[in-house]
């Protein structure tokens, strides 16, 4: 029986800000689960990705701006996440950088890591959750998940981890200027989420229409594995950093052209899952090898995140032909 006085979006609620932390730190290995039993751990990141998801799915639905502003919105929480509050965009010695220490690294800044994060967030940290928890409950396509106060709350509780990270759990302390940069990269960042995201977006040719589901499903996997591959394996693939940066680029570019086909039209609903379900299968089969390199309860979090998108692709398109999910109002 429904609580009368519950709130009517507590589960979408629930679901994006636990979806946020748990695909990027949790699948990623970035935070195995075993680490998840200590609860200030699980707390604090569900404080800082939960807020900073939040937070961009609700700015991005109160202007109506759609998935290129959700991208970019994504990309400034990245740069707020790794640049102003873990500060791994300039602290050398950060514990997850290992050659990208070194390598791309002028000015007091990780260049290539910083590229590589803030794509990392704003589709896996960022976008990732945001579709699957719209996936799930559609009716709430393009409606807030929360009244003004609730936004203006989470705005402040981003803001309060972001702060608290940066000057107690982090001693890492950059310059004044690479701060103050950063900070003014996620204002423009902001800016040109909701003044020309989607105008740049409606600008990218999508006459083709789209392949296969199948393609689709390839490429989500090949474009996390081979942001991974490329940025993480810079000096391999590269050679000087900023070759590292621009075959990353222009893996990005393909994508988006692929993406753009899609169009949101219903009928192509099932290659932007594919898509997606691509990304996620990248990360469950990195899961599988964690397990195997020693990281107890990885291979758990995979097979139930495979289990989530079996379930969630028969329940849309139970007979293989019809869709199911209607498009929102949101995406454009």
């Amino acid at each position: 029986m429904k609580d009368p006085g519950a709130h009517p979006n507590r589960r979408p609620l629930l679901a994006l800000i636990l979806l946020s932390p748990v695909i990027a730190e949790m699948l990623s290995g970035s935070t195995p689960p075993l680490e998840w039993l200590n609860p200030i751990a699980a707390l604090l990141l569900i404080w800082l990705y939960g807020a900073g998801v939040l937070v961009m799915r609700e700015t991005a639905v109160r202007w109506k701006t759609g998935w290129p502003s959700i991208l970019l919105l994504g990309a400034a929480y990245g740069i707020i996440e790794e640049g102003l509050a873990v500060k791994s965009f300039f602290d050398p010695a950060w514990m997850d950088l290992g050659t990208l220490g070194w390598y791309g690294r002028w000015l007091d800044v990780n260049w290539v890591w910083a590229v590589w994060l803030t794509l990392y967030h704003a589709v896996v940290s960022i976008a990732i959750p945001i579709f699957l928890m719209e996936w799930i409950w559609p009716r709430v396509r393009g409606q807030p998940l929360t009244g003004r106060r609730g936004y203006i709350t989470a705005i402040a509780l981003l803001a309060g981890a972001t702060i608290f990270i940066n000057i107690l759990l982090t001693p890492y302390r950059p310059s004044v200027w690479h701060l103050l940069g950063a900070f003014a990269v996620v204002v423009f960042l902001v800016w040109a989420a909701k003044k020309y995201a989607g105008v740049l977006w409606s600008r990218l040719p999508c006459r083709k229409a789209p392949a296969s589901p199948r393609v689709y499903a390839l490429a989500g996997f090949a474009f996390l594995m081979g942001s991974f591959l490329l940025y993480g394996g810079g000096p391999s693939f590269g050679v000087v950093p900023f070759i590292t940066v621009l075959e990353g680029a222009a893996v990005l570019v393909g994508v988006m052209l692929l993406v753009r086909r899609t169009s949101d039209d219903p009928r192509w609903a099932r290659q932007r899952f594919a898509f997606v379900a691509g990304c996620v299968g990248f990360l469950i089969v990195l899961s599988a090898f964690l397990e195997l390199a020693g990281n107890r309860g990885m291979g758990i979090a995979g097979a139930a995140f495979a289990f989530l998108l079996v379930h969630l692709y028969r329940k849309a398109f139970p007979s293989g032909e019809s869709v199911v999910v209607a498009p929102g109002p949101q995406t454009p």
